[in-house]
């Protein structure tokens, strides 16, 4: 093999090192608004914020990177993201068509969308078989949301999360839907061993990491490859249960 050869294959292969270390040490500054608006947590903002803390230091941590939390309001958070205040945001915007034209998410890392609930004496092999049940919803658009999941179902209203658990209890209605996390505070509290969760959150609504659009890819890329780990590895179930989060 000739000098030049060798030369040419040393370059190659400190290109290539480079080419995949090179967010290695990297800051990141992401915003955060502590309150979480407009999501409803049913008093679980401590608890999201906590774990949402622990969740960057772990992922910091798989990918040699570390993460600046900058505190802000929610109603200047976009608005610091666009002028450059922090690379990235965590938020509950969702990846609709015209969004993914101004931002880039993340994979969603905290589910908030609503999940059905059944007595917990049913044993639901499958939901296909929702037609003719009834079920209580709290608004409009869960209605709607509901109908696309289950097509057939009997919808009913109801005005408070525990006087439709109570309902879904009596036998009043077959199902309830119901917020992932308020679902979660009342099954593992108030409700243990009378309800449970049948279904897989309905919705993409929650928590990601969001950059503007075509600014940050490797900061998603690193995120998401880190909450990857993660879930493999049990951390992520674990931060889940640890805050009461599941």
């Amino acid at each position: 093999m000739t000098r030049m050869w060798k030369r040419l294959i040393v370059l190659l292969f400190a290109a290539l090192a480079l080419t995949s270390c090179g967010t290695k040490g990297e800051t990141y500054r992401v915003g955060v608004d502590s309150s979480w608006f407009p999501l409803n947590l049913m008093g679980k903002e401590a608890n999201v914020y906590a774990f949402t803390d622990e969740l960057l230091r772990a992922i910091s941590h798989e990918e040699d990177v570390f993460f600046e939390r900058v505190a802000v309001s929610w109603d200047s958070l976009i608005l610091g993201l666009k002028e450059e205040r922090y690379e990235g945001m965590l938020s509950s915007i969702s990846p609709r068509l015209y969004m993914k034209e101004i931002y880039e998410f993340s994979d969603l890392f905290l589910h908030t969308g609503p999940v059905l609930i059944v007595r917990s004496d049913v044993k639901m092999r499958s939901l296909g078989k929702m037609k003719g049940k009834e079920v209580a919803v709290d608004s409009l658009k869960t209605e709607v949301l509901l109908l696309e999941h289950y097509p057939g179902v009997i919808v009913h209203y109801y005005d408070s999360i525990p006087e439709g658990l109570d309902e879904v209890i009596s036998e009043q209605f077959d199902a309830i839907l119901v917020d992932y996390l308020p679902a979660s505070s009342y099954i593992r509290d108030l409700y243990y061993g009378k309800v449970k969760i049948a279904s897989p959150p309905l919705s993409d609504q929650g928590l990601r990491l969001l950059t503007l659009s075509g600014e940050q890819s490797d900061l998603i890329k690193l995120f998401n490859r880190g909450l990857d780990k993660l879930k493999d590895d049990g951390t992520y179930d674990m931060l889940l249960k640890k805050w009461e989060l599941n």
